[in-house]
């Protein structure tokens, strides 16, 4: 069996049973780009060392990679198709230095006041207005890019004031609460004219209509950064993204908690379902993210320790 075909089965086979199955499918598809013409039981692992070590491939990608590949081929090593898996060993574990952005109240002041310079080019396929609410909403809810982008208007219910994120990262759905400023904005924004109002239509449209890609997305936030004048130190190479909307939004509920002497131990679970994280522990790693918030953390032992009150 040629390696093309064998993966043309594999993801069909994937998404059959409903799995939406992107991201490993890019990266099968890729790799039948270079090898596609091979056998199957051909394949070495030098040449997979050679594909995992493609352009623009950190350790965490590599990581990724190798975790499909793996799966992929014993899928086929199962069905006899492989008499052994051709992969190189695995890499040792690495530790990252990357720290999301987090945003403060004055910087985000800062990108909504340059949305209107950033958006005013003929060729934007997003209008400020549309742009803005993306903004509030993904910093308002916490949501992905990626969840917010796939939305489509009859998601989103104003009446109750929730949205429905439907087939999530982890393949589930849940239900979001919005708070009164974004549903505020969001009502704002579906009354624009030139808008299609239809339950079946996405919820955010591009001037022509249709759903707004994630690049363009991207691309007009890092100018807006630009205009704006948030970023990090010019020599690091990680530069302020707009997945870390939803971090900040995370690091600025949990500082509010502290700073009003709420529960947050007891909070965390239902910041967890709401964010929708599977684990508990993808919610705690934001606790140590700000100096804000470990300040905050820090006063409350303080006064436990001196016998000021309850720890929460």
């Amino acid at each position: 069996m040629k390696l093309a075909e064998s993966i043309t089965l594999y993801i069909a086979k994937r998404q059959a049973t409903g799995e939406k199955y992107y991201s490993p499918a890019r990266v099968l598809r890729a790799l039948s780009r270079s090898y596609g013409e091979l056998e199957l039981a051909s394949l070495t692992p030098d040449q997979m060392s050679h594909f995992l070590a493609g352009a623009r491939t950190g350790p965490a990608t590599w990581r990724n990679k190798y975790g499909t590949l793996r799966v992929f081929f014993e899928h086929w090593r199962l069905r006899e198709e492989l008499h052994t898996v051709p992969l190189p060993p695995p890499a040792p574990k690495y530790t990252t230095s990357f720290v999301p952005y987090i945003y403060t109240v004055s910087e985000l002041r800062l990108l909504l006041s340059a949305l209107l310079y950033s958006q005013q080019r003929d060729a934007c396929l997003m209008s400020a207005s549309m742009f803005r609410t993306l903004l509030l909403l993904l910093y308002g809810t916490g949501m992905r890019i990626g969840e917010t982008l796939r939305l489509l208007r009859g998601d989103v219910d104003l009446g109750a004031g929730v949205i429905t994120v439907r087939g999530t990262k982890f393949y589930k759905s849940r239900l979001v609460p919005l708070g009164p400023d974004v549903q505020a904005q969001l009502q704002v924004y579906l009354a624009m004219p030139g808008r299609l109002d239809r339950n079946d239509q996405p919820l955010f449209q591009s001037r022509l209509h249709k759903a707004v890609p994630r690049q363009v997305v991207e691309a007009s936030f890092r100018r807006l950064c630009n205009l704006a004048g948030v970023r990090r130190e010019k020599a690091s190479p990680y530069q302020p993204r707009i997945h870390d909307l939803r971090h900040t939004f995370a690091v600025h509920r949990l500082t509010e908690w502290y700073r009003s002497g709420a529960d947050v131990q007891a909070l965390l679970p239902a910041l967890s379902t709401y964010l929708g994280h599977v684990e508990l522990h993808s919610t705690q790693r934001y606790l140590a993210m700000t100096p804000e918030l470990l300040g905050e953390a820090n006063r409350r032992f303080e006064r436990y320790v001196c016998g000021g009150g309850d720890e929460r």
